[in-house]
């Protein structure tokens, strides 16, 4: 799988915006995992306001919808809506020692730098692999999202410790069902 916009910051920079919004962390964060996240993927290096902080929320609720829509045409519908009212000017540039393109200047406000390069990513990743590739974790209580970068499309948990706290409560309730059929017998 090779594709410039599959393995764009921009992607990258919407799963991670999401699951530190929904994520298990989140219910105590202050906006932490948010800066944490913005300084990761050098959108900003200063501390978030509260507006901005707000306004990134709001834009992972928007983005959670995205990878949980029920179809590509659904995911395409709220992206597009997302693409309205997100300006871009994208242009190519070289800071990192290669060429790869952005979607908004240096100098745009962080929730404009974030919403254009997310937008943008997920609608190419979504163009170029329909829903497939986009997911909600299977966890139980997890809200947490992904992007399967795998060979054959087949990842369904956001990271091994929910697929692993996922598989081990599926063996227990077999392992108890099993008990119980074998004691009325």
């Amino acid at each position: 799988m090779d594709s410039s916009g599959y393995r764009s910051d921009g992607v990258g920079l919407a799963v991670a915006i999401v699951n530190a919004v929904y994520g298990a962390e989140a219910d105590v964060d202050d906006g932490v995992l948010l800066e944490q996240t913005m300084q990761e993927y050098g959108v900003m290096s200063r501390a978030l306001t509260g507006r901005e902080k707000a306004g990134l929320r709001g834009w992972a609720g928007h983005l959670h919808n995205v990878f949980s829509a029920d179809s590509a045409d659904d995911a395409a519908h709220l992206l597009n809506q997302l693409l309205d009212v997100v300006v871009t000017h994208p242009y190519i540039t070289d800071h990192d020692g290669k060429l790869h393109l952005h979607y908004a200047p240096a100098e745009a406000d962080p929730l404009h730098r974030v919403q254009a390069s997310t937008a943008m990513g997920l609608a190419i990743v979504l163009c170029d692999y329909g829903m497939a590739r986009l997911g909600v974790c299977r966890a139980t209580d997890c809200e947490c999202v992904y992007v399967d970068v795998s060979r054959n499309a087949q990842r369904r948990f956001c990271s091994e410790s929910c697929a692993n706290r996922t598989n081990v409560a599926a063996f227990r309730a077999r392992a108890k069902s099993t008990a119980a059929a074998g004691a009325t017998s």
